[in-house]
């Protein structure tokens, strides 16, 4: 507690400090160079992709507590969904229908996208966005970036520039459901000698709206940046400590109509005692410790070349911890973790409850380097990039219930990935006259990938050795009409490796066989229109051809994983279209965005585990041999809707703001259906949903001591006591020809309030 109340002390002390130091400086400058540093990774006004760009003060209107997809969610074909049904707990999107790992991501032109789930989980780096001072969407291929492949979109994240005068911030944040934020910063402005140093610390906690999905987070971040005339050079430090109960098993519709369960239950940690009482575990969580360091160089070589290079560190630790039932049916036997049966008091037991860990940890290096050149007509980027990553997981048991001789902490596996990346890239953008502008981009990709050691099913890994070599071109144009309206087309290649878990599971989570690589040629057809008054428009065409696309099963494996197999034909096709119309003399902006799209996979066939019957749940082997594959069924469904991918996504928003200090905001959301698998099974579905979000501001006049901001939010306004945003489903077959269908859902909050109080000084 006394670090808590130190540290407020401490940053006040900064700026205090400091502001007889500042000077002004020189702000074009400073926002180039800024600019420089991502700018190898971001489009731009001819580049002919479509995007979107989002500010810090877009981010700060949507910022209550929520994690980075939440506040996205306005955003053209996005759908985002929690896990604890308020968007604070593990949150992610889909971007036209994509998992977020395909959702390539970049803080500073460095990549964020673990490079063996190549995914970002936003819940291990806690109230990011209020560090950063914009945001770029990539829909589709786009543009070359670094780190994993940019199947469904690239996003880039940008952290706060230093300020040239010297500031501090502190905030809190209450809201339903025991949510609570706090969060203090502070800068020194640019110095007469340069330097400038930033820090930011901020803690959020909540119970969640599902049993269990407590969270605890704490987030602190560092920046220390020397600017002259033609350089910036920056140092950056970021630490995320993540606690959050587990909440990935979601519910069913049974459940959810039973008074005895209800909405918010969550089976996760749940037992029952010798006396025949349901009761819960208290540690049943998801804990992650993230530490990124990052260098960052932007300098003006001349008046048409500019550098700028880049190293980063990710180190990550974090551990599942789970309270697994003795089950007859579905309970692992002893055998499973390597252990023979125990006997106790002379009776022996081949299975137990227990508590049991599955613990990572990781280390990334990243190295890279980007050169532009501006001159007259042409505007030529290169990139490069050498990426190493180190990761071990292992699983341990704290506690046995029925324990003859297992040692505490009994490790039952352990293994180890390695793997390297190699990048380059060149886009060239060259204006032939005044109105066409011609683009061009290639990519080269080299992922070496290895893993060894025993897997959790006690399945030796060794040997799992693979390599890719990926050639990724890209081409297009930009036609500007006039001042106002602008055409533009693009053909793009993508290319991606499988995940570990997709190497290493795919025959285990259903498929036939080993998971490849999928390719997509994306096709773009855009036109923007910007009006002088504010007046935008734009709609954008796409069609997004697969080979051996990975789509998912919608099976879970048993950290909440949810399993991939290839399919050789599928696509995904649509127009999304976009509107911002000022009006009453730029007092109300209505904005809006409608995706309309088909996502068909064809002559799909879908493979089931087979089981002796639904009573005794026995494994049916191939050949009747254990030591076989478990033998499937499978069926044929023709066409078929992808998984989680709704034919229609639509946004609207309408803000009043009458003056700067002032603003009213009404959000509505529509998602249409989704089914959970790819089977388009009206038993494995979603149904379509509207949700409305409120928030409002008001920044008071100016103090002594500063300038207070009082932000209201009220989310799910209209109560839509029926929403579901994700789930998961799973369908096993029996010798006797029957099928059951498992399906899990993850009910979103009732209309909840949040209420946030910032003080700028």
């Amino acid at each position: 507690m006394k670090k808590v109340f130190l540290l407020p002390a401490m940053l006040l002390a900064l700026v205090s400090q400091t502001k007889a130091d500042e000077v002004p400086s020189d702000t074009l400058s400073q926002i180039q160079l800024e600019e420089v540093i991502i700018s190898a990774t971001r489009a731009g006004q001819n580049t002919p992709v479509s995007y979107s760009n989002i500010t810090s003060s877009d981010i700060k209107k949507q910022n209550a507590a929520r994690n980075i997809p939440a506040i996205l969610q306005t955003s053209p074909s996005i759908v985002s969904f929690t896990e604890d049904g308020l968007g604070v707990g593990n949150t992610a999107f889909r971007i036209r229908g994509t998992d977020a790992t395909r959702i390539n991501v970049t803080l500073n032109g460095m990549p964020l996208n673990n490079p063996e789930s190549q995914e970002v989980f936003w819940v291990n780096l806690p109230d990011l966005s209020n560090s950063l001072q914009n945001i770029q969407i990539q829909r589709g291929v786009g543009t070359s970036t670094n780190g994993s492949a940019a199947f469904g979109a690239s996003i880039s994240l940008q952290t706060m520039g230093a300020r040239s005068r010297a500031y501090g911030e502190a905030s809190s944040a209450i809201g339903s459901y025991g949510t609570f934020l706090s969060n203090i910063g502070a800068g020194t402005g640019i110095l007469k000698n340069g330097l400038s140093f930033d820090i930011r610390f901020s803690r959020v906690l909540g119970d969640g709206y599902i049993r269990n999905g407590k969270v605890d987070h704490t987030n602190f971040y560092a920046a220390l940046s020397h600017y002259t005339d033609k350089q910036l050079l920056r140092l950056i430090y970021m630490k995320g400590i993540q606690h959050t109960g587990i909440t990935w098993e979601g519910v069913s519709k049974e459940q959810m109509a039973d008074q005895e369960y209800g909405r918010r239950y969550n089976p996760a940690g749940e037992y029952y005692d010798d006396a025949g009482n349901r009761l819960y575990y208290d540690n049943e969580t998801d804990n992650y410790y993230s530490d990124i360091l990052q260098l960052t160089l932007a300098r003006e070589l001349n008046r048409n070349l500019t550098f700028n290079a880049g190293l980063s560190y990710n180190h990550g630790y974090g551990y599942y911890e789970n309270y697994k039932k003795k089950d007859p049916i579905f309970g692992k036997k002893f055998e499973y973790y390597g252990l023979p049966a125990q006997t106790i008091n002379g009776v022996a037991h081949s299975r137990s409850d227990l508590i049991k860990q599955e613990l990572m940890s990781n280390d990334f290096y990243v190295a890279n380097l980007g050169l532009k050149y501006a001159k007259d007509a042409l505007n030529l980027t290169f990139g490069g990039m050498y990426s190493f990553y180190n990761g071990d997981h292992y699983g341990r048991l704290p506690w046995v219930k029925f324990n003859e001789n297992i040692s505490k902490n009994y490790e039952w596996y352990r293994n180890e990935g390695k793997k390297s990346e190699v990048s380059f890239f060149i886009k060239t953008e060259y204006q032939l006259n005044e109105k066409l502008s011609l683009f061009g981009d290639l990519q080269y990709r080299h992922i070496s990938y290895r893993f060894n050691g025993i897997d959790k099913d006690r399945e030796d890994l060794s040997g799992g050795d693979f390599t890719y070599n990926f050639v990724n071109p890209k081409a297009g144009f930009s036609f500007r009409l006039n001042d106002l309206n602008r055409f533009y087309a693009s053909v793009a290649v993508g290319q991606r490796e499988p995940l570990r878990t997709d190497l290493k599971e795919g025959i285990k989570g259903g498929a036939t066989h080993s998971i490849k690589p999928e390719r997509m040629i994306d096709y773009e057809a855009g036109y923007r229109y910007q009006g002088e008054n504010g007046l935008r428009l734009g709609a954008n065409f796409y069609y997004m051809d697969y080979h051996n696309q990975m789509v998912q099963t919608g099976k879970l494996n048993d950290v909440g994983y949810k399993l991939m197999e290839n399919v050789k034909d599928s696509y995904r096709t649509g127009i999304e279209l976009e509107a911002a119309i000022p009006f009453v003399n730029n007092k109300f902006l209505l904005d809006a965005n409608a995706t309309f799209s088909r996502n068909k996979i064809n002559n799909y066939t879908a493979y089931f585990d087979l089981y002796d019957n639904p009573n005794d749940y026995n494994t049916v082997y191939i050949n009747n041999d254990p030591d076989n594959r478990q033998a499937q069924v499978t069926k044929g469904f023709g066409s078929t809707d992808i998984s989680f991918s709704p034919n229609l996504i639509g946004s609207l928003s309408l803000t009043y703001q009458p003056a700067s200090a002032f603003y009213v905001n009404l959000m509505g959301k529509y998602v249409g259906k989704q089914y959970l698998d790819n089977t388009s099974d009206d038993a494995k579905s979603i149904e379509a949903y509207f949700i409305s979000n409120f928030s409002a501001g008001y920044t008071f006049k100016p103090v002594s001591f500063g300038t207070f901001n009082l932000q209201v939010f009220a989310n799910n306004l209209f109560n839509n006591k029926k929403y579901l945003a994700n789930g998961w489903a799973s369908t096993d077959a029996f010798e006797d020809g029957s099928t059951l269908n498992y399906v899990g859902y993850y009910p979103q909050a009732p209309r909840n309030y949040m209420v946030r109080l910032t003080l700028n000084f």
